[in-house]
């Protein structure tokens, strides 16, 4: 047991959460040590501050063995860079590994899904981001919860802020809360769009 890390320990009791990856640990030796599978999703977050979670999925190994990854990043969809992945893995903190929870088929067709859109450049941080790609590989539905919850925030805020302004006959706070309730709103529809057709 003193050879796992704290990570690994927590997999075994709990498998959504992932081991952090160790300075000489390698991507090849995280993706064993984390007992990736393709269609698995990696959750990784900004080592300082960072407040948004970014998605990518496992792909699997290709004919060198190397692990390739895909995701919905800001130049659009497509296989993350073997120097680039490392470069996240610097960057950013592997938070938890939501694994692929279908069959082996169910799997298959994932990755297919994922597959199907690569090179696609439609990126948007609220309207198409890589926790919507993420949740359409995994469950055929593109939807962001983050962009969701960010929406259920402004609305609420947006509605006290509105009705408070209206019982208190404050021209400004009322006016405020009517655009901040609005932008909520604008999020909530954002935070699911209409289903990709498959091929």
């Amino acid at each position: 047991m003193n050879d796992l890390c704290k990570g690994q320990l927590i997999y075994h009791l709990y498998p959504r959460y992932v081991c952090r990856k160790k300075n000489n640990m390698n991507l090849v030796q995280y993706v064993n040590h984390n007992q990736l599978k393709p269609a698995d999703a990696i959750v990784l977050r900004k080592k300082f501050m960072g407040m948004v979670d970014h998605y990518a999925i496992y792909l699997g190994k290709n004919r060198l063995g190397t692990p390739e990854f895909v995701a919905n990043f800001t130049k659009g969809v497509g296989v993350i860079p073997d120097d680039e992945i490392k470069d996240q893995m610097q960057k950013y903190i592997p938070q938890k590994i939501e694994r692929f929870e279908g069959s082996t088929f169910e799997r298959k067709s994932a990755i297919e899904r994922a597959s199907s859109r690569l090179g696609e450049n439609a990126y948007g941080f609220f309207s198409n981001n890589c926790e919507h790609f993420k949740n359409w590989v995994h469950y055929g539905k593109q939807i962001s919860e983050q962009v969701d919850k960010a929406g259920t925030v402004m609305t609420i805020g947006g509605t006290t802020m509105l009705v408070g302004g209206l019982l208190a006959s404050n021209k400004k706070t009322r006016n405020w809360g009517a655009g901040i309730l609005v932008a909520g709103v604008i999020l909530k529809c954002l935070a699911e769009r209409k289903e990709v057709k498959e091929n």
